[in-house]
């Protein structure tokens, strides 16, 4: 009876060790998959075009640079591929460069929004390279209630500056490190909006953009 209990407890010992293999292995297999580059035609970031909106959400984008739809669609698609969950996208793709409420806060009274898209064009953010680094993973949990962001970090170099110039000759009262140049690619159990703003170290990336 003892020799039965003993191969019975070898068998499940045996077993939850090749589960705990399995899973591991599906998990590394997975992680590996997530970590492979993201693809995105050139074409899709050669042009951008600085928008404004008048009016939004505390947290919306006021000014924005916009590139062509299919940047957004086609790297949602890819997270899709990998990870299999259902997750919501912007319609535009769009870097956000001054968020309502810092506008409110900071530069209302002291240039209008024309003054605004005025002085970003200025500084060349039309024209500038805006480099894709890599995509990047951002959950939440609340109770029961988890929340993600999938967004590009932009590489951008004139962004960075305009946002340092309107710090140094509008008012030192907006903070131009508060936002990182991203693109939001996907969300779910929430807006887009409603992660912004984002100020992302690199160490979120979780694989790079090749741009093809």
């Amino acid at each position: 009876m003892t020799v039965r209990r003993s191969k019975v407890l070898t068998k499940i010992l045996v077993a939850a060790a090749a589960i705990g293999i399995i899973g591991f292995l599906f998990v590394r297999s997975l992680e590996d998959t997530r970590s492979q580059p993201y693809t995105v035609a050139r074409a899709s970031i050669d042009t951008w075009t600085l928008v404004v909106a008048r009016s939004g959400t505390a947290n919306s984008p006021m000014l924005s640079l916009r590139t062509r739809p299919d940047l957004v669609a086609n790297l949602s698609r890819q997270v899709f591929q990998r990870v299999m969950e259902s997750n919501a996208s912007p319609q535009e793709s769009s870097i956000p460069l001054v968020l309502h409420d810092e506008f409110d806060r900071a530069l209302a009274g002291k240039m209008t929004p024309d003054a605004l898209v005025a002085a970003a064009r200025a500084a060349g953010l039309e024209s500038a390279r805006h480099e894709l680094r890599c995509l990047a993973h951002r959950r939440e949990s609340e109770g029961r209630r988890v929340r993600q962001v999938y967004f590009v970090i932009v590489d951008s170099p004139s962004i960075r500056a305009f946002r340092e110039q309107l710090a140094r000759t509008v008012t030192p009262a907006f903070d131009a490190a508060a936002l990182t140049p991203v693109v939001v690619v996907a969300h779910a159990e929430s807006s887009f909006e409603q992660w912004l703003p984002i100020r992302a170290p690199e160490e979120e990336c979780v694989a790079p953009i090749r741009v093809e």
